[in-house]
């Protein structure tokens, strides 16, 4: 048996890329040029014709709702800034308040010591009131019998 030399393994090989190579190649790319492109020329008008449609739909509506929620995101910043005022508002009012409670509580302390006096001045008043409906009541007795006594004198006399 003879050794082998290159040229036989390159002839080898170029018989079997020509015999079983190249024909497989020829019939996957004719495959694949005869099913798998128009199947992808099919994915693709599908995609441009059917889905892309609704993204832009899709992004469209995106958008609208970006607005939306911008709009919203102004919304509760003003009614953030409101509730802010608002409780600045609370805040000083009812500091205002308990001033004027304080005030309030002041006065009443004040109305009682005056309804202290004014209970003390109507009893004093009563008790003289009741001294000069007693003096009178003796002023008319005492009248009475300085009466008698006159008569008295003239009688005597």
């Amino acid at each position: 048996m003879e050794p082998i030399t290159k040229k036989d393994l390159t002839d080898a090989l170029e018989e079997f890329h020509k015999k079983t190579i190249e024909p497989r190649f020829d019939r996957i790319e004719s495959y694949i040029q005869g099913q798998i492109v128009p199947r992808f020329d099919r994915i693709e008008s599908f995609i441009l014709n059917r889905i892309e449609p609704r993204f832009d739909k899709i992004e469209k509506k995106l958008e609208e709702h970006d607005k939306k929620f911008a709009d919203l995101s102004d919304h509760f910043d003003r009614i953030y800034y409101k509730l802010d005022r608002l409780e600045t508002e609370y805040h000083t009012i009812t500091i205002s308040l308990q001033r004027i409670e304080e005030r309030l509580d002041r006065m009443e302390a004040q109305l009682g010591g005056m309804k202290v006096k004014q209970d003390k001045e109507i009893a004093l008043r009563e008790h003289l009131e009741k001294e000069i409906v007693d003096l009178k009541q003796r002023v008319f007795v005492l009248q009475g019998r300085i009466e008698e006594l006159e008569k008295h004198l003239k009688a005597v006399s």
